[in-house]
């Protein structure tokens, strides 16, 4: 079976494709997905089959490159063979060809021309013939110049070493991603420039008993093919020191289902480490991330993955393989090759272990704290705080204070300077007159905008910030109990964490209806105040009661919310400066007015004094008074203080 792509577009495919389907032994994909320009194109090969088969895709191979390159309008271009180790999806390997292709195609300034082949034999537990792949390979590319061959993987780097000098003996060849002690034998042509690392296996052991320190038992979770076999080897032989201070458990010779059980199985003070699953006990094919998100899905502990591909997929985190670097050192020296340069003059360093990354996430849901980390580690996928969730409502709320507060003292320096100027010069009594009515209307429009402004914030604190906060809380308790087994400790941090968002919740609640009462527009100004009379008492101690007289009837809103306001300002200064035990509010309508006054036995306090009584807060029950053409009085000794608002309540102002 032969499997053949290419980056034809439009009614060049749909051309090509009715030929193609009518081959025994071809299967189509068209891959709308493939992001390369159209001055690209790719073929994969599979090998594994007949050479019958194969045979005839020679023939349509001709075909093919004749369309591609009418269809892409481009003369010459450079041809790339990449030589897979187990298949084009498969980890690590395709994380470096993204990488590797990407970096290529963007900085290259020739036509690329791609062709993919993997060596699916890799998977095998036994050798496989691979004759039918290299008298395949030899019919497609005799006579025909290939300029690069990129080898990714030890069994690419194998199968090339072998049939070199059959296949490829003078096309200049990059390997890549292949550890050095897969190299160690293997002889380098001058036509050859490696692109390897050198993986400190131990440095995986050694983080997860840095960042959990109580590990007890770790289960290995490495595939069971011949490469994969060499790296369980290397693996046993690198964690042998480790032996006596944690049990290891080797799962590479289970199917998948039952690692799946293991580790789902694993006692506390165990990790799972994930090296690599292609193939697993069974013989079953692994491609992709399958293998690891199913693992991170049922393990019952922490689970560090390999690559820094597994970065956000669930691994917890640590030295990582550096796939991307990889793949971008490749293309830099394709770059350097495909310009001239002799492949084994380009000499490149060894890449080691990248620097330690976490996923925060995962920190969390562990309780691994960050000074467990080595120095110099990253942390990333924070969940966003409170500055970065609600910066503008902050802003805003800030900006707003400091413009009422500017207004206000602007208010006040108004009032003194009329204040001096009918004192000094009473012949500008007209003029001050019509500056004070302008002060007025600016103070009641600053009255009716700190209203709106207050009922926008509250809504906002209630709608959205409180509901965030609520399901905070259920998160909290909804994470509490799924936490595995947790210590002492652990609990004792989350019933504290709850606690303080159900305390935040209860502030914020309290902040909402002080800002805006919603009890004022549901059950009207007397029951307001009496349930505001229940909060003050239990909140302070002090005892305040509502006493209505007989014939008391609904009033308009803007007499209630000023009755509620004044009300509301001088219940804070009884429970704040006053220290009454109790106090009384008395409401009565007669003669087309409301009477209201507030009393209270508590120190009382001079009007003229220095204990704040007659400040801003005084000053704003009486201009709201004012406003709806009221009175406003205020007595007071050593006895007590009474308030007393007296409001027409005729036509509406």
């Amino acid at each position: 079976m032969v499997e053949i792509g290419c980056a034809i577009t439009g009614h060049s495919w749909r051309f090509f494709e009715a030929d193609l389907q009518a081959i025994d032994g071809v299967a189509l994909e068209h891959r709308d997905d493939i992001s390369l320009a159209p001055r690209n194109c790719y073929l994969e090969i599979m090998m594994g089959y007949p050479s019958r088969t194969l045979l005839h895709g020679v023939g349509l191979l001709g075909v093919f490159l004749l369309i591609s390159t009418l269809a892409t309008n481009a003369a010459d271009p450079k041809r790339i063979l990449l030589l897979h180790s187990f298949g084009r999806d498969f980890a690590p390997f395709s994380e470096m060809t993204k990488s590797f292709q990407a970096a290529l195609i963007k900085r290259s300034p020739d036509l690329l021309d791609f062709y993919e082949a993997s060596i699916f034999t890799a998977r095998f537990q036994e050798p496989e013939n691979e004759g039918s792949l290299v008298e395949y390979l030899q019919d497609v590319f005799s006579g025909r110049r290939l300029d690069l061959i990129v080898a990714q993987g030890g069994p690419a780097a194998a199968f090339v070493e072998e049939y070199r000098q059959q296949l490829f003996a003078d096309t200049p060849m990059v390997i890549s991603g292949v550890d050095s002690r897969l190299m160690e034998a293997a002889a380098l042509t001058p036509n050859d420039t490696f692109i390897g690392v050198k993986l400190d296996l131990a440095a995986f052991l050694e983080n997860i008993l840095r960042v959990l320190p109580e590990t007890k038992n770790i289960a290995i979770v490495v595939g069971n093919s011949p490469n994969e076999q060499f790296w369980a080897h290397e693996l046993q032989n690198e964690f042998q020191p480790f032996a006596d201070r944690v049990h290891f458990e080797w799962l590479n010779a289970l199917p998948l289902d039952e690692i799946l059980e293991r580790v789902a199985d694993l006692p506390p003070q165990s990790a799972v480490l994930y090296f690599m699953l292609a193939v697993d006990g069974a013989g079953n094919v692994h491609p992709l991330d399958v293998a690891f998100t199913r693992i991170r899905e049922v393990a019952a502990v922490p689970v560090f993955g390999y690559g820094d591909y597994h970065l956000g997929l669930g691994s917890v985190g640590g030295p990582a393989d550096q796939t991307q670097a990889i793949g971008e050192q490749t293309a830099d020296a394709a770059l350097r090759i495909l310009g001239g340069e002799k492949a084994g003059d380009i000499k490149t360093p060894l890449l080691g272990l990248g620097l330690p990354v976490y996923d925060w996430r995962e920190l969390q849901r562990w309780g691994i704290g960050e000074a467990s980390l080595p120095p110099g580690s990253e942390v990333r996928f924070r969940s966003p705080g409170v500055w970065e969730l609600y910066r503008w409502y902050i802003v805003g709320a800030i900006s707003l204070i400091v413009l009422q507060t500017l207004l206000i003292v602007s208010f006040l320096v108004q009032r003194a300077k009329r204040r001096a100027a009918e004192i000094d010069i009473r012949a500008k009594e007209g003029e001050l007159r019509v500056s004070y009515d302008q002060v007025r209307q600016l103070a009641g429009r600053l009255i009716y905008a700190q209203e709106a402004e207050r009922t926008r914030i509250a809504r906002e604190l209630h709608d959205d910030v409180g509901q965030r906060v609520a399901s905070l809380s259920i998160g909290l308790s909804s994470l509490k109990r799924r936490v595995p087994d947790p210590d002492d400790t652990a609990r004792t941090e989350f019933s504290g964490l709850q606690q303080q968002v159900v305390g935040l919740a209860k502030d914020l609640r309290d902040l909402s209806h002080d800002l805006h009462p919603g009890a004022l527009e549901h059950v009207g100004l007397l029951e307001a105040l009496r349930g505001r009379c229940e909060e003050i008492d239990g909140e302070s101690g002090t005892r305040v009661d509502v006493e209505v007289a007989d014939g008391w009837s609904e009033l308009p809103d803007d007499i209630e919310l000023c009755l509620y306001r004044v009300a509301q300002e001088a219940l804070r200064n009884i429970t704040k400066h006053a220290h009454a035990r109790t106090a009384r509010i008395s409401l009565a309508r007669r003669n087309g007015q409301v009477v209201m006054r507030i009393t209270d036995d508590g120190g009382g306090f001079q009007e003229n004094g220095s204990n704040g009584q007659h400040g801003i807060g005084l000053l704003s029950m009486r201009e709201r008074v004012k406003m709806l053409e009221g009175s406003f009085e205020v007595e007071s000794s050593s006895r007590g203080t009474i308030t007393t608002v007296v409001i027409p309540t005729g036509e509406r102002h």
